[in-house]
């Protein structure tokens, strides 16, 4: 009895003890899908700097203009002191005879992630982000997902108007408004400088499980009016929309990005939906679409703010 409550309180004093040392690292800086990049001037302009610009600063599909999905900022390794160390988000690249990928967290500030690459050549450093590019990503990716949900749980919005309509709890900021509760449907909003960022959830039957594009349209004519009698968004047809299957809390979801419309009325944006089975009812299924209005400006963060609330769905 004696041994067990002393590992105990060994367990505790070790979890004390890192609590205390994370609570002494300094806050990280650096802004949502900004990543520091720190090699050598020689590796950043060369063979190795082009593979990380392709595939981590590459245009995200959905989007009406050109936006990459990681904005990156190179940090030469010898200047990679002080306050460089701080930055939230790291991607560093070291020539060593140890070759491979490592995950740190938390090493000189918190929160942070460091996704370390080494080879002992530039050429054996590209063959290893080459076989690893996916786990290097979703890496990188979900660090961001989870930091914006962080920021997000700071100041929630505690209406039970999603819950009480469709069953779902989702986690979205204060700043968001309910704009419209029906019968298992609910749209809420936030009003930004140039237009408004904007999600609906909602319940329907379908025995036919017919099309996102179909069900989307027909949702948003019965429930989201365009700016004149008689106009209603909906899915642009000449931008295709991709679509594939993902996964959250065990969920098998149909995620699907696209751009939308409203016919004659020059307005448009990105979408980002989910579709997925009801639990609960036979040939029910459950809709979430975010999708953005701000003409003029990127939309990047917008849509990385959807996906964030919208990963937080339970049923």
């Amino acid at each position: 009895m004696k041994q067990k409550a002393f590992i105990l309180f060994f367990l505790a004093l070790l979890l004390s003890c890192s609590d205390n040392n994370q609570k002494l690292l300094p806050n990280s800086s650096g802004n949502i899908n900004n990543i520091s990049v720190v090699s050598s001037d020689d590796i950043w302009k060369g063979n190795v700097g082009e593979v990380i610009r392709e595939n981590f600063a590459r245009p995200i599909y959905g989007l009406p203009q050109i936006e990459p999905v990681f904005s990156l900022s190179h940090i030469p390794s010898k200047i990679f002191t002080g306050f460089a160390t701080k930055s939230r988000t790291i991607l560093k690249i070291d020539i060593s005879e140890t070759e491979g990928v490592f995950n740190f967290k938390n090493t000189y500030a918190s929160p942070q992630r460091i996704i370390q690459v080494t080879g002992s050549t530039p050429e054996k450093i590209i063959t290893t982000i080459n076989q690893n590019m996916n786990a290097i990503y979703s890496a990188l990716y979900f660090n961001e997902i989870q930091e914006k949900q962080r920021r997000i749980a700071k100041n929630l919005n505690q209406t039970q108007a999603i819950k009480k309509s469709t069953g779902l709890t989702l986690r979205f900021p204060s700043a968001y408004r309910v704009a419209k509760v029906d019968t298992n449907f609910v749209w809420i909003r936030r009003d930004i400088e140039t237009g408004s960022v904007n999600l609906f959830i909602s319940r329907y039957n379908d025995k036919n499980n017919s099309s996102v594009l179909k069900i989307r349209d027909s949702i948003s004519k019965h429930h989201i009016p365009g700016p004149v009698e008689n106009t209603f968004m909906s899915i642009d047809p000449i931008y295709t929309p991709n679509s594939q299957q993902i996964n959250i809390g065990g969920k098998q979801i149909l995620e699907t990005r696209g751009l939308w419309e409203i016919q004659g009325q020059f307005m448009a944006g990105p979408f980002l939906n989910y579709k997925f089975m009801s639990d609960t009812k036979q040939d029910e299924y459950i809709m979430l679409d975010g999708f953005v209005y701000s003409p003029g400006s990127s939309k990047r963060e917008y849509v990385f703010e959807l996906e964030a609330i919208m990963r937080t769905l339970k049923d």
